[in-house]
């Protein structure tokens, strides 16, 4: 595959996510292999508005690929007015994913807002390779219940075995589950000490990380996928330099102890 020229993709599934974010399943047209990780991202194109990085939602162990768009831009924008039929362009996959090979077997995920969406792969892939890994606990936040995404997925992945604990920031009427930050959980949440996935806002990163380190996790072993404006995906325009690093390529997904000045 050349890494300059967008495959093209057919949008076979629309699912609505949240009020403004939907889960969206691409079929790649091209005769080639599209291998990626949990935690990778693609440069998704419009045909003539341009390209934008997405985070991939999806899990390789299922067979297709997915995205979760929410409206933030003329690109977003033409990515959710598409519809089923309609053909994208994709580069990628892009960066650097979760080390699955090197984690511990206990795994501790924890998100934040929309950035639960690159986990949500993560997530299928232990829950679809089970017996590898121990311990998994998921911790996710949203500002309201309203703005939780894969609602519908919590209780397959506890039938598995996984531990889920949710919380909002603003409850009302309706939501009889958590109220506060992230952070609020991991007491509730028990889990023995090994490695960590995190995507979220720098203040939840920050915050949790602490949390974890108190509680025995090491910090080369809480994984931390960064999210920068990314314009290329392959290093070339510097827009997502962040010290010493590219975040299109030496990331999106880093140890919390490379890139905790720059959070």
């Amino acid at each position: 595959m050349n890494e300059y020229i967008p495959l093209q993709a057919e949008i076979t599934d629309i699912d609505r996510v949240t009020s403004d974010s939907y889960l969206i399943t691409l079929q790649i047209l091209d005769d080639v292999e599209f291998d990626y990780r949990p935690g990778q991202f693609i440069m998704v194109s419009v045909f003539g508005l341009g390209e934008c990085p997405i985070s991939i939602a999806s899990s390789p162990t299922r067979g297709r690929l997915q995205i979760c768009i929410r409206r933030a831009g003329k690109i977003t924008s033409g990515i959710m007015d598409s519809m089923i039929g309609d053909v994208l362009g994709v580069r990628g996959p892009c960066g650097n994913g979760f080390p699955l090979g090197t984690m511990r077997e206990n795994i501790l995920i924890v998100g934040g807002g929309s950035g639960f969406a690159t986990l949500r792969g993560l997530i299928n892939y232990i829950v679809d390779k089970r017996d590898d890994f121990g311990e998994v606990a998921v911790v996710y936040g949203a500002r309201t219940s309203q703005d939780l995404y894969f609602m519908q997925e919590y209780k397959g992945w506890q039938r598995e075995g996984i531990k889920v604990g949710i919380t909002v920031d603003v409850g009302d009427e309706s939501w009889t589950g958590n109220v506060g930050m992230v952070t609020s959980l991991l007491d509730k949440i028990k889990i023995s000490p090994g490695s960590a996935a995190m995507c979220g806002p720098p203040v939840m990163i920050n915050a949790v990380a602490a949390k974890l380190m108190s509680m025995g996790f090491y910090r080369s072993e809480i994984y931390v996928s960064m999210e920068r404006h990314m314009k290329c995906g392959i290093g070339k325009c510097e827009h997502c330099t962040v010290g010493p690093y590219h975040v299109c390529q030496d990331g999106p997904v880093f140890s919390y102890d490379k890139v905790k000045d720059w959070l």
